[in-house]
């Protein structure tokens, strides 16, 4: 009997180089997924640093290999000069928001109101403390999709692009598989939007390493990552360890599922991070046991909040809802009660505004308030004071809550030292010497000199906002060199400054000038309704704005 043959051995393929590098990458993307998403680690820091060596070693060899979603990229990008402005596909709105339960239960009552509808389920989630961005991933025909392009929130019709930024953050999948598209018609291009944020361990920790090299701590996480965001070194950007937390998503401006609470679902399916403390709630009374549950656990949390998102949990009723011109009816923010803290006035300062307002301001024993060092707060006009009846050297309490600035909320008369004043407005401008009047009905004392300095720098700052003109580079310490060297007075001066009058002022340089010049050139392309608000007139704010330019179109007609 012949021995029986045994059948050849067979070759095992050698792996090419762009699979191996296919493979690897793929690997790298799950761990990143398991370690900042699902935040469940399953290889050790040391091994995941090995797969990211033999990585870049392989792309290193390679080049022609080398892909913008390469999880070696994150930290790939250059330094950039500025950032390129793009406008949104969809307006990024803002949210109204409320402090109390009363205010909620109207935004309750409305919704109903509008969609004909005794019950309308809404998503809770909790209103992270940070940026909004835009994300946009493109996916041709058959492929995953790509995060292409990054930017920011601005204005809400207008932001700056800072993909470069964006893809140092590790919670930010750079790659979408084409599987997970199904559910959302398989686009070819289409939108995630999300808060950028900084928890509190990495916050800490970045004013560790700040205190350590000898500079100023930042103040809180929000201003971390804000400014974070607006550095432009990637590089460095990397080094702060970011956060996204993904809360929406649009296909050609739409939203593309028939629940709010089936996009956040999806969102996580797609490899975003998702606050998984969301909830859908299907009554008013469960709404709220919501916001009560998180109000007493925000402390606990590992990032700052500060109240609620609700939203109609049906998104075929938001084009129904419809928007303010700020501000979409399907959703609201309930505010949680703000930070209260207790400090001495240590004088009181008189400020003027652009429409020549008269404002005084509590300069104050400064005081740690949510993360904040205050030292100043609003007293908004003569007659708060006397409400209030505060003196120089009083104890008060303070609140910050929706404002930039705090506000005294109240005078403390157990703790009044004897040697309190009182306060008297100025019988002129401070400023200029200028004549002040008070107008028959109105609480606000104003300076009536045209040519008042302090009026001037306040309109230059009005009219170079972003939601304005948007002249980036034109702050504070410029704007009082302009006016004080007599280079500008008034706003249509800016349009003739010269390169060498800007570049021969104090900490400007050449390209600072030139920046500057191209910056109020670009400006004379501004909408009219922008212009329009951007002057300042009183009264007339940014809806009004918009309203006068449907109705007049040009200038001119105005």
């Amino acid at each position: 009997m012949a021995p029986t043959k045994r059948p050849p051995k067979k070759r095992s393929a050698k792996k090419t180089p762009a699979k191996r590098i296919r493979t690897l990458r793929e690997k790298i993307r799950r761990h990143e997924h398991r370690y900042y998403v699902l935040h469940d680690p399953e290889i050790s820091d040391f091994d995941f640093d090995q797969l990211m060596r033999q990585l870049t070693a392989l792309e290193q060899k390679h080049p022609a290999q080398v892909t913008s979603d390469s999880p070696t990229q994150r930290v790939g990008g250059r330094p950039v000069d500025e950032f390129p402005k793009v406008r949104h596909r969809a307006p990024m709105l803002s949210l109204d928001n409320s402090y109390s339960v009363d205010e909620l239960k109207e935004f309750d009552r409305r919704v109903r109101e509008l969609s004909g509808l005794s019950q309308v389920p809404t998503t809770a989630e909790l209103k992270l403390d940070g940026v909004s961005i835009s994300l946009t991933f493109d996916s041709p025909t058959g492929a995953d999709a790509v995060l292409t392009q990054a930017t920011t929130r601005g204005d809400g019709r207008e932001g700056e692009e800072v993909t470069g930024n964006i893809r140092t953050i590790r919670s930010v999948p750079l790659r979408i598989a084409r599987k997970h598209l199904t559910k959302i018609g398989k686009p070819r291009r289409f939108e995630v939007r999300g808060e950028i944020i900084m928890t509190r361990k990495a916050f800490e920790a970045l004013n560790a390493e700040r205190e350590a090299a000898g500079e100023s701590r930042f103040a809180n996480p929000r201003n971390s990552a804000a400014g974070s965001l607006r550095l432009l070194d990637p590089s460095l950007i990397a080094q702060r360890k970011l956060d996204l937390y993904a809360y929406g998503l649009l296909v050609e401006g739409r939203v593309p599922m028939g629940e709010h609470a089936k996009i956040l679902k999806q969102l996580g399916r797609m490899g975003f991070q998702v606050n998984p403390a969301w909830r859908l709630c299907s009554s008013f009374d469960e709404l709220l046991h919501t916001i009560e549950e998180w109000e007493a656990e925000r402390d606990n949390l590992p990032f700052e909040i500060d109240g609620i998102v609700v939203k109609v949990n049906e998104t075929r009723l938001w084009e129904e809802l419809g928007a303010t011109a700020k501000a979409p009816r399907y959703a609201h923010a309930y505010k949680y009660p703000a930070r209260q803290a207790t400090t001495q006035v240590l004088d009181i300062a008189v400020q003027v505004g652009r429409t020549g307002a008269l404002t005084p301001v509590a300069h104050l024993q400064p005081v740690l308030l949510a993360g904040s060092t205050i030292s100043r707060a609003t007293l908004h006009n003569e007659e708060e004071i006397r409400r209030l009846g505060l003196r120089v050297k009083d104890f008060v309490l303070i609140e910050k809550g929706g404002e930039v600035i705090p506000k005294v909320v109240k005078v403390i008369p157990s703790r009044r030292p004897p040697n309190t004043r009182e306060f008297r407005m100025p019988a002129s401008c401070p400023v200029c010497q200028g004549h002040v009047f008070r107008e028959k009905g109105e609480v606000a004392v104003r300076c009536v000199n045209a040519a008042c300095p302090a009026k001037l720098k306040e309109s230059l700052l009005h009219f170079a906002r972003r939601r304005a003109m948007t002249i980036e580079g034109l702050g504070d310490a410029l704007v009082d060199q302009l006016v004080e060297k007599g280079l500008i007075r008034d706003v249509a001066d800016l349009y003739s400054l010269q390169k060498a009058q800007l570049a021969a002022l104090g900490r400007m340089a050449e390209k600072s000038a030139q920046n500057l010049l191209g910056q109020i050139a670009r400006s004379r392309t501004a909408e009219l309704s922008r212009l329009i608000f951007a002057l300042g007139i009183r009264y007339v704010g940014e809806r009004t704005a918009q309203l006068l330019a449907n109705h007049y179109v040009s200038m001119d007609k105005l």
